[in-house]
C-alpha cells in the first residue's frame, strides 16, 4: 500500500504587488512529501525556494505578498482555508521551521532554555518547570554538551553551530510531523555543517519527521534528500528521486548546477569550476517563453516565444524543457 503524502502543494502561485509591478515569486508549483521523507528544494537565490516554504507556513507578508492560486493540504487539512488562529496551532506544533540565520531568529535578551520552553508551554500546556526539563532533554538530543547549564545561556554566549542546534531543538520541541529547514547550514563551517545535516537525518529516522530542506547546495541534497525539486525563477524546472537526478540530470539549469560542484581529485586542467553565465531574471520582468533562455547554451527559437510545460521526459522524470518535448 502506498503511503499517503503528509504535505501536498498543488498549483501554488505567490505574487508580490509592488510599486514597480507584480513580482511572480512562485508560479504553479506542485509537490508532495510523505511522512519520514526529505524533499530537497534547490536553486539559486531569488528562485522562489523560501517563498514556497513561507507560503506553506502562511507567513507571506500581506501586503505586498499574496497567495493567488493553488491548494496546500497538510495531514488532510486545507491550510489556505484555516483562520490565522487555527494556523497558529499548526505552526510550531505540527509544522516547524528552521531559519538560516540563528542570530536573527533567536531573541538576544532571553535565555535559550526559556525560548525552547515557550513553544512547549504554549502548545502542550506544560508547567514552566516541566517545559525546561524537556528543553534540557532536547539540547541533549541535538548534541549540546552540559545541557543543564547551557539552558541558562544567552544566544551570544554560543557559537554559530551551537545556536543552529538550539534552533533544531526548538523545531523539535513539540514533535512536529514536518520540519521546513531554510538553508540551515549556510553560515556554518564545513565540519559543523556536516554535523548538523547528520543530526537532522538521524532525528528524521528516529522520530519519523518529514523534512523540506531548502538549499542552493547540491552536495547537501546528495547526502540528505530522497527527492529533489529544482527551481528557477519561480518555476519547478525538474523533479526527480535524488539518485535519478544525479545520474541523469536533464534540464540545462540542473546540469549547470552540477558542473559548478567541486569534484574531489579533479585533474589540474579540470580544476576550474564552470559557472552558469548571467543572472536569474527579475521576477518583475520575466522573459516571454522559457525563463532560462538567456543563460542556456541549448536555447532554440521556440524557447524565446513559448514556455515549456513540466512533463515526464524520456520515460524518466518531469522536466520543463523544449529539448525533450519536440
Amino acid at each position: 500500500m502506498t503511503q499517503q503524502p503528509l504535505l501536498t502543494v498543488d498549483g501554488l502561485s505567490t505574487y508580490f504587488y509592488t510599486d514597480r509591478g507584480v513580482a511572480q515569486a512562485v508560479c504553479d508549483v506542485s509537490y508532495d512529501i510523505k511522512p519520514g521523507e526529505t524533499l530537497g528544494v534547490v536553486g539559486e537565490s531569488g528562485c522562489g525556494k523560501s517563498v514556497t516554504s513561507l507560503s506553506v507556513m502562511r507567513l507571506i507578508p500581506d501586503p505586498p505578498g499574496k497567495i493567488v492560486a493553488g491548494k496546500i493540504t497538510f495531514d488532510g487539512q486545507d491550510l489556505l482555508s484555516l483562520s490565522e488562529r487555527q494556523m497558529r496551532k499548526i505552526r510550531g506544533n505540527h509544522i516547524s521551521m528552521i531559519f538560516q540565520e540563528p542570530m536573527t531568529s533567536l531573541n538576544p535578551v532571553f535565555r535559550v532554555g526559556d525560548q525552547i520552553a515557550e513553544a512547549i508551554i504554549l502548545h502542550e500546556k506544560l508547567s514552566r518547570k516541566a517545559a525546561l526539563e524537556r528543553a534540557v532533554d532536547l539540547l541533549n538530543q541535538v548534541g549540546i554538551p552540559s545541557p543543564e547549564s547551557r539552558i541558562h545561556d544567552y544566544p551570544h554566549q554560543m557559537s554559530g553551530g551551537m545556536r543552529q542546534r538550539v534552533m533544531i531543538a526548538m523545531a523539535l520541541a513539540c514533535k512536529p510531523k514536518l520540519i521546513i529547514a531554510d538553508e540551515p547550514t549556510t553560515a556554518l563551517d564545513v565540519t559543523i555543517q556536516a554535523q548538523i545535516l547528520e543530526l537532522m537525518d538521524k532525528l528524521r529516522e528516529e522520530t519519523g519527521t518529514a523534512i523540506q530542506l531548502i538549499t542552493h547546495d547540491l552536495g547537501v541534497i546528495a547526502e540528505t534528500a530522497q527527492k529533489v525539486l529544482v527551481m528557477y525563477a519561480g518555476r519547478v524546472v525538474e523533479e526527480a528521486d535524488v539518485k535519478d537526478l544525479f545520474t541523469n540530470p536533464m534540464h540545462p539549469y540542473t546540469r549547470g548546477l552540477m558542473r559548478s560542484i567541486p569534484g574531489l581529485g579533479a585533474h589540474e586542467e579540470k580544476a576550474r569550476l564552470e559557472t552558469i553565465p548571467g543572472v536569474v531574471p527579475s521576477l518583475l520582468r520575466l522573459p516571454k517563453g522559457c525563463r532560462f533562455q538567456d543563460r542556456c547554451r541549448h536555447a532554440m527559437e521556440r524557447c524565446k516565444h513559448e514556455e515549456p510545460e513540466l512533463k515526464i521526459a524520456d520515460g524518466k522524470h518531469p522536466v520543463r524543457c523544449w529539448l525533450y518535448q519536440e
